[in-house]
Formats: C-alpha cells, sequence, structure tokens
C-alpha cells in the first residue's frame, strides 16, 4: 500500500515543511515544556496556546493495530497494510502505516522508528514507521 497523496495547505504547512527536511514535527509548549500533536492548537497538558515547533525524537510504541487488505487484483494476488497507533516518545499518539513489517512481528509495545515517503515527487513527504 502506498502513501498519500497529500499536499499541504496553511494550517499544515509547518509540519509538512519539517517532513521535507525529515523531520516530524510536534507542538512544544512554552510555557510548560509540553509535547502535543502536530494538530493541536493549544498545549494538551496545560492548555497555553503559546506553541511553537520542535522535532520529535524519532522513536515510538505500538499502542494498537490491524492488518488490511487490499481488493484481489486480476490475478488474484492482494497486498496488506499495517496500520498503527503509536505512542511518540515525546507522549502524543500517531497513526499511520507500519512499513515493510511482518504483521506477525508486532505486539503491543514493539518498538518503532519514524520514517518518511512520498506518493511522488510532487506530493508531501508523510510520515510511516518502521520496526525499529
Amino acid at each position: 500500500m502506498t502513501v498519500g497523496p497529500v499536499a499541504r495547505d496553511d494550517a499544515s504547512a509547518a509540519f509538512f515543511a519539517g517532513t521535507a527536511a525529515g523531520e516530524f514535527r510536534l507542538r512544544h509548549c512554552t510555557a510548560c515544556g509540553g509535547s502535543s500533536a502536530p494538530q493541536a492548537d493549544q498545549c494538551e497538558h496545560c492548555g497555553s496556546t503559546a506553541l511553537d515547533w520542535q522535532p520529535a525524537a524519532g522513536g515510538a510504541a505500538v499502542v494498537s493495530w490491524t492488518v488490511t487488505h487490499s481488493k484481489p487484483a486480476e490475478d488474484g494476488s492482494t497486498h496488506t497494510a499495517v496500520l498503527a497507533i503509536a505512542q511518540l516518545d515525546e507522549g502524543p499518539w500517531w497513526w499511520s502505516q507500519i512499513v515493510d513489517a511482518d504483521p506477525a512481528a508486532i505486539t503491543v509495545g514493539t518498538r518503532l522508528t519514524i520514517s518518511f515517503e512520498r506518493a511522488g515527487p510532487d506530493f508531501e513527504a508523510v510520515p510511516v514507521f518502521r520496526l525499529a
């Protein structure tokens, strides 16, 4: 399963500027120092709106996952994808694909690293997970 295509808008521009540079950016609270999900408008810890962007360390752990199967091709073959909810080392949860992974090797707590893939050269780099 491929990712995207995804295109940036005004709300996602800073996040996708990070992914283009190979960074997964989180919202960082300048009031309490907490990390919040990229889409947060206020700190998930103290409620402050004084947020800037900081790159995440790149590690995560599986919280939950599922395996999806594509519609069969004419030859009967299918493709599978592993979709996961993972807790980033900084705390927020992120939903994405675990690429190049055997679904049987995944359990709750499996360590992951963040990577990036594009649907094509004209599209944004999208965060995906790989087994650590």
